[in-house]
């Protein structure tokens, strides 16, 4: 919970203070008459927003579709035409008009959301999901910084919004961590709802949600293109939904993506089913101890037993110790996923990916965890078979 309430106000500064990095020097505003101090602030908090919500409106539909949102705003940009657009995000940046970026993120585009709409190829395109996001990352990235608003000083490190300690920050850093934050939230809760509709057993659900999700992003960046300020309205709008369930889908979102990287791990690299180092990936299936459901620990053996940890960047590493004389686990070989099953006070099941499912036996020797005679004679036949090159028919 305290990390939870750290996070929130750890948004709430960078929402802050990217809001007020936006802005321009008074003494740039010439007029006539000089105007009252109250009407010189006032003009200057109206500018504020005007360019807070021409950089942070499309972080929405961005999020959403990535490769496809980058692909409009770039199509726009180079293709409008007659068009007034209502900001220079759009019309005098030099990334946007490069036409290697839209011809590249609309092939990129047709690569991803191709296979998406069929249950077979889905799992594709899910593998390369994040790194979709990491893309549209850097290429918002570079939009910012490459695009300088009236009255801003050029480069990254001009204005100095915040000091901390020894580092100082500036208002193009500001934006970009805001909006990587911003990007993930929303595309971590969409790849999780894609997720379990691959999972439902109908065949057009899938290219339907695909459809839903490029109209969502088409009517969002319409909304931007009408009204920098109702888009930027709806984007905190959708950050504030997602915040309230991120923490939960955030580490289903993990177990899923282990589970297939580890799958196609094993696809295009053989070596990668064989266990180097007495270490286990887990996601309990139920709250165990200190650790809330499907987060990801460490399971490594103690000379107690074993220990399990869940490593955190900001707030140091949470360890949960197993005594061997009070906890018995063993390995199974399940369907979708192995598991290890935990005995003893508090129960559970650790479940792990079928990475290691072919190396059961040595795996449970590295780690000191008892496997059943009746998964050891199941792992020695399968590869028994496997060796012999099948089935052998007479």
């Amino acid at each position: 919970m305290s990390a939870f309430i750290t996070l929130r106000f750890i948004l709430f500064l960078t929402i802050a203070s990217t809001l007020l990095s936006f802005q321009i020097d008074e003494p740039s505003i010439n007029f006539d008459t000089a105007l009252p101090s109250e009407d010189t602030q006032a003009i200057g908090q109206i500018t504020t927003l005007a360019q807070a919500s021409a950089w942070l409106g499309p972080l929405a539909p961005i999020a959403i579709s990535p490769f496809f949102g980058i692909t409009i705003l770039a199509g726009v940009s180079q293709f409008g035409g007659d068009w007034e657009l209502p900001n220079s995000f759009i019309s005098d940046n030099p990334v946007l008009q490069n036409p290697y970026l839209f011809w590249t993120f609309l092939c990129l585009t047709l690569l991803t959301s191709v296979p998406r709409f069929t249950k077979v190829s889905k799992p594709f395109a899910q593998a390369i999901d994040q790194v979709e996001t990491y893309a549209a990352i850097i290429t918002i990235i570079l939009i910012r910084v490459l695009t300088v608003f009236p009255a801003e000083p050029s480069g990254i490190d001009e204005i100095t919004v915040a000091h901390a300690s020894i580092f100082t920050f500036s208002s193009s850093v500001l934006f970009c961590l805001f909006a990587a934050f911003n990007i993930v939230v929303i595309n971590t809760i969409k790849f999780f709802f894609e997720v379990m509709v691959w999972l439902i057993p109908l065949p057009f659900i899938d290219g339907l949600l695909e459809i839903t999700n490029k109209s969502i992003c088409v009517f969002l960046l319409a909304v931007y293109l009408w009204s920098p300020a109702v888009a930027l309205g709806l984007n905190f709008l959708m950050l504030v939904v997602g915040l309230i369930v991120f923490r939960w889908i955030n580490r289903r979102v993990h177990y899923i993506r282990n589970v297939i990287w580890d799958q196609l791990g094993c696809l295009l690299r053989p070596s990668y089913q064989t266990p180097k180092i007495a270490e286990l990936v887990v996601f309990p299936d139920r709250p165990f101890g200190p650790f809330p459901t499907k987060a990801r620990l460490h399971l490594r053996p103690h000379e107690t037993g074993w220990e399990l940890t869940q490593r955190r960047l900001l707030l140091g590493n949470k360890t949960v110790l197993l005594a061997s004389d009070s906890h018995r686990l063993e390995i199974y070989d399940a369907i979708l996923v192995n598991r290890v099953k935990v005995e003893g006070p508090q129960q559970a099941h650790l479940l792990f990916s079928k990475r290691y499912s072919k190396n059961l036996e040595r795996l449970s020797h590295m780690l000191g965890i008892h496997l059943p005679s009746v998964q050891r004679d199941t792992n020695k036949s399968a590869q028994s078979l496997e060796q012999n090159g099948g089935l052998n028919h007479p």
